[in-house]
């Protein structure tokens, strides 16, 4: 008795990823079916996943700051202080199927706290600031992989909670970057006065020791158990073999993707637009403070775009969740936008364009990212996002190594900040071209296999990796185990 109670405890705790009945003995045993509570304690994750968001994404922008007085600390060229920056994002991003694939046997949960401890290791160890180079192993390598393992399983958890109000539940989550950008940038400026770069850098790597407060938070989704019944409807059985299939096999990477074009051209302009989202925010101060903008108002630059980056991804988010226009365009249009704002920046010269053209960024920038995750979800379905979003992160990896150093080293020939500007914008307009080529391939499948709309949630609920044999003889373990379970 006291070892069938023991193991009824440990199942749910792992998710009831065996399915141990928990009825009675002469009650048919059902498999959980993973209902979304699109609420209730989904919303708690969607505050902690806004506190990750800020504690990772914010620091990566707040680091413009500190370029110059880290320039001036090792007398270096600006490409070369430019790689910390590269270094963090293309490790944030080459170790996201590390990061999707650990979350799988360790939780998410785990991994959000780990990612915390090593984010504080490497701004606490970065600001000893030995050398350059060792700033490149600690605040680039530990910081990068310590986002990583914050970020990625922390917007994985919020689709998990959410289906109908994903747009915005996603946008919500998101906004942290902006929010905490607002408050570190100015936050960051008074700590290097106060007591230089190195002193604010230890202070911030103890704030972001919040994240491990923030994956204790992230309690791992437990599907709602349906009654148990006598027979199985078709709905049902979809969903029965979902979890069974699941339970029995899931692939920590699953390199099928690539055999879908969607996947490939969506990765692809991931590729290419990351390198318009950091480039900005490392030589957006700057670029004002060679134009004669005191120290402050320059600092002030970043937190009024973060305000406009709120608005965006407030307003996009409620926008898309209307279902006026397909996700997929919406993106296409932000994109495009935000690629002709960058490419204008550089006759921002007096410090009121600047300011408009801070804050047009920051609008398009969170409009794009709120659409993100919910595009991505339209593109490869939510069974397939750990595998997907670690997959395509990894190679946006290699924008976030290139741009920055590139866009250095054209600003190191030309001595015009301006200049980095005019790369980020030729990247994103580059990105916008594969959304259109996405949007092509779906609409073709989409004309070919129309569904309704019931169809493509159950389509998106499902694990579609599974073939049709395997799912026919899930059928028969299922018809099979409810015989034998109804006769004993």
């Amino acid at each position: 008795m006291f070892l069938e109670k023991f193991k009824s405890l440990y199942c749910f705790q792992k998710n009831c990823r065996t399915h141990t009945p928990a009825t009675s003995d002469n009650e048919p045993h059902i498999p959980t079916t993973p209902m979304y509570t699109d609420g209730g304690y989904g919303w708690v994750v969607v505050a902690s996943c806004f506190v990750v968001s800020g504690l990772t994404s914010s620091i990566i922008k707040a680091f413009g700051v500190f370029f110059l007085d880290v320039q001036e600390h090792f007398d270096e060229a600006s490409s070369n202080v430019a790689w910390v920056t590269s270094i963090v994002a293309a490790v944030f991003h080459l170790f996201a199927p590390v990061t999707s694939a650990l979350s799988i046997p360790f939780t998410h949960r785990v991994i959000i706290m780990i990612g915390g401890l090593l984010s504080m290791l490497g701004m606490l160890l970065g600001s000893f600031g030995i050398s350059l180079i060792w700033m490149y192993a600690t605040t680039g390598l530990l910081l990068g992989i310590g986002v990583s393992f914050s970020w990625i399983p922390a917007v994985s958890m919020v689709s998990q909670y959410f289906t109908e109000r994903r747009p915005l539940a996603n946008a919500i989550a998101s906004s942290g970057e902006c929010v905490f950008t607002f408050l570190f940038s100015p936050l960051v400026k008074w700590l290097v006065e106060e007591m230089s770069w190195q002193g604010a850098m230890a202070i911030i790597g103890a704030i972001q020791l919040n994240l491990c407060v923030c994956g204790a938070l992230m309690r791992p989704y437990q599907p709602r158990r349906r009654k148990a019944s006598s027979k199985l409807s078709p709905d049902t059985s979809k969903v029965d073999i979902y979890n069974l299939a699941t339970a029995e096999k899931l692939p920590l990477v699953d390199l099928s993707l690539f055999k879908l074009p969607e996947f490939v051209f969506f990765t692809l302009y991931g590729l290419f637009n990351v390198i318009g989202y950091f480039i900005p925010s490392i030589y957006l101060v700057p670029h004002a403070l060679s134009n004669g903008v005191e120290d402050y108002r320059a600092a002030f630059l970043l937190s009024f775009g973060s305000v406009a980056d709120l608005v965006g991804r407030i307003g996009c988010g409620w926008f898309a969740n209307l279902g006026l226009l397909k996700n997929m365009r919406l993106l296409t249009i932000v994109t495009t936008l935000l690629g002709v704002n960058l490419m204008l920046f550089s006759i921002a010269t007096s410090y009121w364009l600047l300011t408009i053209f801070s804050c047009l960024f920051g609008f398009f920038y969170g409009a794009s990212v709120s659409l993100l995750i919910t595009v991505f979800i339209d593109v490869v379905g939510i069974s397939k996002l750990d595998n997907a979003l670690g997959l395509s992160l990894f190679f946006r990896s290699i924008g976030c190594l290139l741009g920055p150093p590139l866009a250095g080293a054209l600003v190191d020939i030309t001595e015009e900040y301006s200049n980095g500007f005019h790369v980020a914008g030729l990247a994103v307009l580059i990105s916008a071209v594969f959304l259109v080529m996405t949007d092509y391939v779906m609409s073709r499948a989409e004309k070919k296999s129309p569904l309704t709309k019931e169809e493509e949630l159950a389509q998106t609920e499902m694990c579609i990796s599974v073939g049709a044999v395997q799912g026919e003889k899930m059928t028969d373990k299922l018809n099979v185990a409810e015989v034998n379970e109804v006769n004993e």
